[in-house]
């Protein structure tokens, strides 16, 4: 479907939902699904896409026929068919450019996610989105136990690591008796002038003991976070430039607009000018040679 066939509620979509960053995406997409998505390319399965609008609708998309461990583009076009029967339900007037987002390129699925993310607010779905944070809608119970590819079981995993922690506090007070422990070892020590001595083997295993893997686990842990902002820098830095040479183009087409002699063009065409600036962009960012259909 080409842009000038576009109906004017998408296009009045489309505009805001550019806005939304790869950061904020990613974040409300691993809320409202329960997922771990680390790059907006692992939507391009179609499997997250179904979800959503699963979300927006619930109990409308028949879920049961998504494939979440499809892993190649024959195997995702079932989750789109999916996907575009549930569009046809609700009367959604959007082209799904299946030929596009399953070579999972960052540009196509970072525009169609916003344009979810979008559609999704104007549902009322967001209005269901308590002060704490709860999406109102129940993800893994509309998965029905299907397997999941690793990110998701990634995402499943950390949220038991944050149930135990209380557990490790209460296994902190529990172990206060410790110092039973460490008097058996400076007993010793007391008895004999040999100070130096039992000071220094109490010291090494207190390093293998609960104290020392704690911090081990504490330092893989800070590990994994520094990679995590190290992706996000990355990938703010990417829109950074994706979205200043977007808005250079933009400023020189103005320029020409007022360096221009005679009549100014109608306002009309100068949107039409900027959506092909925007898109133009888009298609440099990531790569292509033809015009991106939305």
């Amino acid at each position: 479907m080409s842009r000038s066939g576009k109906s004017a509620s998408t296009v009045g979509m489309m505009e805001g939902a550019f806005f939304v960053s790869r950061t904020e995406l990613l974040h409300w997409v691993n809320g409202l699904l329960d997922v771990n998505l680390s790059k907006v390319e692992q939507c391009a399965s179609g499997a997250v896409y179904c979800q959503i609008l699963d979300a927006c609708h619930p109990n409308t998309v028949a879920m049961q026929k998504v494939n979440w461990m499809a892993r190649v583009d024959h195997e995702f076009i079932p989750n789109y068919k999916v996907l575009q029967s549930a569009f046809d339900k609700h009367g959604i007037e959007r082209n799904v450019q299946v030929d596009q987002l399953i070579r999972a390129k960052y540009q196509d699925n970072l525009e169609f996610l916003q344009w979810m993310k979008c559609y999704w607010e104007r549902s009322g779905a967001a209005d269901l989105v308590d002060a704490a944070g709860d999406y109102g809608y129940e993800p893994a119970d509309r998965r029905q136990g299907k397997q999941l590819p690793a990110w998701a079981v990634a995402a499943r995993r950390a949220s038991e690591k944050e149930n135990l922690r209380p557990r490790t506090a209460d296994s902190e007070q529990a172990s206060k008796p410790r110092p039973t422990t460490k008097t058996a070892v400076v007993k010793p020590a007391a008895a004999a002038p040999r100070t130096p001595a039992p000071k220094a083997a109490a010291a090494e295993p207190r390093s293998r003991g609960p104290v020392g893997q704690q911090a081990a686990k504490v330092s893989q842990k800070n590990q994994g976070e520094l990679d995590d902002m190290q992706g996000v820098i990355a990938g703010l830095e990417e829109e950074r430039d994706y979205y200043f040479h977007r808005l250079r183009e933009v400023e020189l087409l103005c320029t020409k607009l007022q360096e221009q002699e005679g009549a100014m063009p109608s306002g009309e065409t100068v949107v039409a000018d900027v959506l092909e600036i925007l898109y133009a962009e888009g298609e440099a960012e990531a790569g292509k040679g033809q015009p991106a259909e939305a």
